[in-house]
C-alpha cells in the first residue's frame, strides 16, 4: 500500500456532544483514507465506547443493519475478549473513552468509500485508559452494500457519556 498522505480535514471538537459528523470527506481522488481521532474523553465521569456509521453520497447517516465487525479488546487489567456482530446498525468499538485526562485516540483506515461498485472496509487500531486502566483495540469492519460514502459519523451509542474534547485528523492516501 502506497505510504504518502495528503491532508483532507480536521475537525476540532470543542463542546459537548453524543454524535459528530466528518462529512464531504471521501472523494474519487483517492481510494483510501487514514483517519485519526486523538483525546477523545467524556464530559463527566461515565465511560462509553465510541462506535462510527458511513454517510452515503446524499448526507444520510446509514443506519440501516448493513455492518459486520470484529473487535479484540486488548484490557491490560483483566483477560482479552472479542466483541463482534454480523448485520448490525453500526460499527462498535472504534475506541472507548472516559473522563479528562484519560482520552481515547483512533487510527483507521477507510478502503473504497466513494467506489460505488465495492462494499467499503474498515481497519482500526485504538488506545485507552479507563479508571486508570490502560488498553487497546484492535477491529475491521465491512459494509455490505456497494455505493457511494462521503463521510464518517461517530457518535456515543447510548447518550450516556457525551464527549467534549477531541481532534480528528482526515486524509488520503496515494
Amino acid at each position: 500500500m502506497a505510504t504518502n498522505l495528503e491532508f483532507i480535514s480536521s475537525t476540532t471538537i470543542s463542546s459537548s456532544q453524543t454524535t459528530t459528523d466528518i462529512d464531504n470527506i471521501f472523494s474519487a481522488n483517492y481510494d483510501n483514507y487514514f483517519i485519526t481521532i486523538q483525546g477523545l474523553s467524556t464530559v463527566g465521569t461515565t465511560n462509553t465506547s465510541i462506535s462510527g456509521r458511513l454517510i452515503d453520497n446524499s448526507g444520510t447517516v446509514i443506519t440501516a443493519s448493513e455492518y459486520d465487525y470484529a473487535v479484540l479488546e486488548m484490557k491490560a487489567n483483566t483477560t482479552f475478549s472479542e466483541n463482534k456482530n454480523t448485520s448490525f446498525s453500526r460499527i462498535d468499538r472504534i475506541t472507548q473513552i472516559d473522563q479528562d485526562p484519560e482520552a481515547g485516540t483512533c487510527a483507521l483506515y477507510v478502503f473504497n468509500p466513494y467506489d460505488s461498485s465495492s462494499y467499503t472496509f474498515l481497519q482500526w487500531q485504538s488506545a485507552r485508559s479507563i479508571g486508570g486502566n490502560g488498553g487497546g483495540l484492535k477491529g475491521i469492519a465491512v459494509h455490505k452494500v456497494a455505493e457511494t460514502i462521503r463521510g464518517f459519523h461517530i457518535l456515543d451509542p447510548l447518550t450516556t457519556a457525551p464527549y467534549d474534547t477531541g481532534k480528528i485528523t482526515v486524509y488520503g492516501v496515494k
